[in-house]
């Protein structure tokens, strides 16, 4: 099963649709079904909610000679790349492998892949069929919340990332999302460990979905988020940890030196940061609602307003 994310299949023209803000990158999901059981996650072996969903994007299904269709037809000049998210299951990575086969002599893009792989064998096996990025998830900041939310051993994941990291430079990335019961101070010393391993590294805010074990938990605040998208963005310039004051956890208070403070104004520190080309337009929110990551540079109200959430 190969499918598009909504604003992929509008921005090819497959769907005659319109998007607000068009995908810089095109997002393809393949597999039937998920073999983890993350307990946020709309793929999850237990979950109960429609399989044509990730997060709470809604997600299309197409054949490929309609998706190669599409791209060798594309007039536009938003995408630049093509991510692959895979199910894990073995009949998932094989439909990767024969769909990468298919397009990769009509299609001069980069291809990145998220999937769950546990082996250097793996990772080198994909990276042989044409991915040049691969995205290993991490998901929650701290042991137990991981071992709780994905019942895997969190030591050997994080081990496994930045061996494979340090092994491969620039090509490994993971992601941490923000609200799952983790603490400020856990993803500070997560996300300073990461980089520290020429990891890179994507924050996501979570969001309930129906039909999921987590389904009643809330979103992280937008004052929580913003701090630690400000936080994590000074980490990237090198600020050191006397520059965040944390009290039981919750990042109380962050020095700000002048070149942060310019970035601030803006608004950089509140776009989508993770691997080059990537914006995932509304992954975590609705047109209309609060924006967690903004998937454009922002403007004068927006910097503003993004400012005033994080009510430092």
């Amino acid at each position: 099963m190969i499918r598009l994310s909504l604003g992929t299949a509008i921005e090819l023209g497959i769907l005659n649709k319109k998007s607000d803000i068009p995908p810089t990158t095109a997002y393809i999901m393949i597999g039937n079904r998920c073999n983890n059981n993350c307990a946020f996650c709309s793929q999850s072996t237990e979950s109960s909610t429609r399989k044509d969903k990730l997060s709470r994007v809604i997600w299309p299904e197409y054949s490929k000679e309609e998706i190669l269709n599409a791209f060798k037809n594309y007039k536009g000049s938003n995408i630049k790349r093509i991510c692959i998210q895979s199910m894990a299951s073995n009949d998932a990575h094989e439909t990767v492998k024969e769909f990468i086969e298919y397009i990769k002599d009509d299609i001069d893009l980069p291809i990145s892949l998220s999937a769950k792989l546990e082996s250097s064998d793996e990772i080198e096996k994909f990276f042989s069929y044409g991915v040049d990025k691969i995205g290993i998830a991490i998901d929650a900041a701290n042991k137990d919340l991981y071992e709780s939310i994905k019942g895997n051993n969190y030591n050997e994941k994080i081990k496994f990332v930045t061996d494979m990291a340090m092994k491969y430079p620039g090509k490994i990335s993971t992601h941490i999302i923000v609200g799952l019961g983790e603490s400020h101070e856990d993803i500070y010393k997560l996300y300073t460990y990461l980089i520290g391993n020429n990891v890179t590294v994507s924050l996501f805010a979570f969001t309930p979905v129906k039909g999921t074990k987590m389904e009643n938990i809330n979103q992280p605040s937008i004052e929580s988020y913003r701090r630690v998208q400000l936080m994590t963005y000074m980490i990237n310039k090198g600020c050191l940890k006397d520059s965040f004051k944390f009290e039981e956890g919750y990042l109380k208070d962050i020095k700000i030196s002048e070149n942060i403070k310019q970035d601030i104004n803006k608004g950089y520190p509140f776009e989508i940061r993770g691997c080059k080309d990537c914006n995932r337009p509304y992954y975590n929110e609705r047109p209309g609602s609060t924006i967690y990551n903004y998937s454009r540079s922002l403007d004068k109200e927006e910097i503003d307003k993004s400012i005033k959430e994080l009510n430092l």
